[in-house]
């Protein structure tokens, strides 16, 4: 037997790709990544969000509990005397302060403003003496007061001595739901940019995810 000859019909036999194959598989793996990229940096900014608003609750709340326990306060009698933002931040300092690590503080006109150690922070005012909204942004450097677009920057409150989202009573998911689509507008066919009150509320609701009928992409649209 001819080993030469085998190997010969060995190398003729072998199966290679041309250049302009492969650059042709190499466009369409180009235009899969294209269409699936977005999805999937949305899918984790959505991830980041979640983890982050759940964070947030919960040591503010820890922090509350901790200042009421201290104080032996009963919640519902919790009040600040005027809406000043001197008083607020006063009272910041000795409360929620003490349990918060924050790295930057101060008042800006009436609101108290905080950025955390996690990059995150929030803007608070005092609404009336025994409610004060807190406007949490995700990453500081969207912080700012009568904020809440639902994608960077989220209501919460501090209603009667208790935490928690804006409608933190409500429970029913459809109408929470449709408060986030359509923020505060008066018309439920029109988005009020910017101002969705209960978008907290639902991904709280939801288990802190964000759920695929949550109105991102509409969010995303306007931004």
């Amino acid at each position: 037997m001819n080993t030469n000859n085998i190997k010969k019909d060995f190398k003729h036999s072998k199966i290679g790709f041309t250049l302009a194959e492969v650059l042709v598989t190499l466009g369409i793996i180009g235009i899969v990544a294209s269409l699936t990229m977005p999805t999937l940096v949305a899918n984790q900014q959505k991830k980041q969000v979640g983890v982050k608003l759940s964070r947030f609750y919960s040591i503010m709340n820890q922090a509350i509990l901790k200042w009421q326990n201290n104080i032996n306060i009963i919640p519902e009698d919790f009040s600040l005397p005027d809406k000043s933002g001197a008083t607020l931040l006063n009272w910041y300092n000795n409360s929620i302060g003490k349990e918060l690590q924050a790295i930057e503080k101060g008042q800006d006109g009436y609101y108290l403003k905080v950025a955390l150690n996690d990059g995150s922070g929030f803007y608070a005012y005092t609404a009336n003496s025994k409610l004060i909204y807190f406007f949490y942004c995700t990453e500081y450097k969207y912080c700012k007061g009568e904020s809440f677009d639902g994608k960077r920057t989220f209501l919460f409150m501090l209603s009667n001595g208790k935490f928690g989202p804006y409608g933190m009573s409500s429970n029913n998911r459809d109408e929470i739901l449709k408060a986030c689509a359509y923020g505060n507008s008066d018309d439920p066919n029109v988005s009020s940019k910017g101002r969705r009150h209960f978008c907290a509320r639902l991904i709280q609701l939801d288990g802190w995810e964000i759920k695929s009928d949550y109105p991102w992409q509409q969010i995303m649209l306007e931004n």
